[in-house]
């Protein structure tokens, strides 16, 4: 569904294919002018981008295509007022700080020793404005990153190690975070991507003028970055040979650019772009043969034991555990990427609350970038749920003119909310994948089926289900969704009771019940009891069982018994 043809057919749209181009008939001008890329999906409409070079339609992504066309819901987060202070939307300038630290390297025989024995002699030091610094009881060389020819961003670079506990890379606060020579971008379609500062400076040295380099390690691509690189027709990254470097390459970055696109060039075990042009010359490395990453369905056992085996020496976390020990010993530890959870109960017993409280765990706890969908309820009352996960507040205590302030605390925290009372399982899937593409989303909750399929029938709940685990599996995700039973008389139920079981049942991989006695008696301070009996009615990789909660409903959390 994610591929132009696949996309074109879904919306009915006539397309023929020349070669790797995909030809419609424009929306802007009415001509069968407009060419979609199979493989880096960008379009272009040659009517258009010689009339009017500015129209929609003269050139983007598909993306632009599939918003215009209102395929996917805008989940762009709102800036803050002008007149709001926000410390992570501030940008500095630097060049005084790297004007001074240029001039103590151009000084100092250590630093520029050190630098020499990289490979990088006084003239490059004096291209890239390299600086030295000593803080924190060690000596540093300054690297600074420019936007628009002005210093944005400028990080250290340890060079001795007299205090251990500070880290091999720091930065200088309020820094933009953007790429390393990312005014190339400007120039160039395709572009080589290196994992770090002196590695870019390395390749940029032997003539490669269309090099950038990433500036958050390599597992970092940040939405800002995705704008720009999607942009780009061939991408080729140049990464450690290391299962760190390699899995962030797959990963992260061709996963969420798109495989089509995407070249990978592999150095020799041990080496760095850096290390490498010390023992290679520039024409070893043009006969380096880029390769694109396989992305049939069809793998060998050896190909899939050698993943298992990356996965285990990288530094990517494998199960991603819940708040609660409790539910943990119940679903093997906790979900993993791919997998589909659903979580079941009656109305007034915690579906949401539960949802809202894992996706805030795996945003503290992991960096995890989440997506709340609501067919019910809007981004303020589920911002309010975020917020008294995030301050342990009561529902009352959230004060509404403190938004801004709460705004500039944590504001910058990757949570996003899509809401819409109707959507089509299509739009749904692709929000999700454009959420993936440009967030990193990781975990998303989708509250609730039975909003989506109005009805009865077991096949419509089948299709929705169908779809609800192809996205974690297509988009290597976790999906959590709410769901609801039918009318039922008493205390005890299973997912039997649930609207669209045998669907639910053969599409999730953990399937949590919760389940509350409602309470009797003239006078009584909640409608049911807040312990909640929460079972792993089934399980694709546990024995299941059954465990209890307690819910602190005033404040929207769930709580171990302990």
């Amino acid at each position: 569904m994610s591929s132009v043809v696949d996309y074109l057919e879904n919306k009915h749209i006539k397309y023929e294919l020349q070669g790797q181009e995909a030809i419609i008939v424009c929306p802007g001008c009415g001509k069968d002018k407009l060419s979609i890329n199979t493989n880096s999906l960008l379009f272009q409409c040659f009517h258009c981008k010689a009339e009017d070079p500015n129209s929609d339609y003269a050139s983007g992504h598909l993306s632009k295509l599939k918003s215009m066309w209102n395929d996917v819901i805008d989940i762009t987060p709102t800036p803050l007022p002008s007149y709001i202070k926000n410390r992570n939307q501030e940008e500095r300038d630097y060049t005084d700080l790297v004007n001074r630290y240029h001039f103590n390297l151009l000084q100092s025989k250590k630093g520029k020793k050190y630098l020499f024995k990289r490979g990088f002699d006084e003239k490059v030091i004096i291209k890239y404005k390299l600086g030295l610094l000593e803080m924190k009881g060690d000596t540093w060389i300054s690297i600074p990153s420019y936007e628009d020819g002005i210093p944005k961003l400028l990080k250290y670079r340890k060079i001795t190690n007299n205090n251990p506990e500070t880290k091999k890379y720091e930065r200088e606060a309020g820094g933009k975070s953007i790429l390393f020579n990312g005014d190339a971008l400007e120039h160039f379609t395709d572009v080589f991507i290196c994992e770090g500062e002196m590695d870019s400076i390395a390749l940029l040295e032997q003539g490669f003028k269309n090099s950038v380099g990433t500036t958050g390690g390599a597992g970092t691509l940040l939405p800002e970055w995705y704008d720009k690189l999607k942009l780009m027709s061939k991408i080729t990254f140049i990464f450690d040979a290391d299962a760190a470097g390699q899995n962030a390459v797959v990963k992260t970055w061709a996963e969420r650019l798109g495989y089509g696109k995407c070249w990978n060039i592999l150095l020799p075990e041990g080496e760095d772009l850096n290390s490498y042009f010390l023992k290679y010359t520039v024409e070893d490395f043009k006969e380096l043969e880029p390769y694109q990453f396989k992305i049939s369905g069809v793998v060998s056992l050896n190909d899939a034991l050698y993943e298992m085996y990356s996965l285990s020496q990288s530094k990517e976390q494998l199960i991603y555990p819940f708040p609660w020990p409790e539910v943990n010993e119940i679903t093997g530890g906790g979900i993993e990427l791919t997998q589909l959870l659903t979580i079941g109960a009656p109305s007034s017993i915690g579906k949401t609350t539960m949802a809202m409280q894992i996706a805030h765990y795996f945003i503290k706890e992991y960096n995890l970038p989440c997506l709340v969908f609501c067919l019910e309820m809007t981004a303020v009352k589920l911002a309010t749920k975020f917020l008294q996960n995030e301050y342990d507040l009561t529902y009352n205590e959230i004060q509404y003119d403190q938004a801004l302030i709460y705004a500039n605390d944590i504001g910058d925290l990757p949570i996003y909310f899509a809401y819409t009372p109707r959507i089509s399982l299509e739009k749904l899937y692709n929000t999700v994948e454009e959420a993936r593409n440009r967030y990193g989303v990781k975990f998303v909750v989708f509250d609730n089926l039975q909003l989506l399929v109005v009805s009865d029938k077991e096949s419509l709940y089948a299709e929705a289900m169908g779809m609800f685990k192809q996205i974690p599996m297509d988009l290597n995700l976790m999906m959590c969704l709410i769901s609801q039973p039918r009318k039922i008389n008493n205390d005890e139920f299973n997912y039997d009771s649930m609207k669209g079981s045998a669907s639910i049942a053969q599409a999730s991989d953990i399937l949590l019940l919760l389940n509350a006695k409602r309470l009797k008696g003239d006078k009584t301070d909640f409608s049911f009891d807040p312990i909640r009996s929460i079972t792993n009615d089934k399980s694709r990789f546990s024995s299941g069982g059954r465990r209890r909660l307690f819910l602190n409903g005033i404040k929207s959390r769930f709580e171990s018994l302990t």
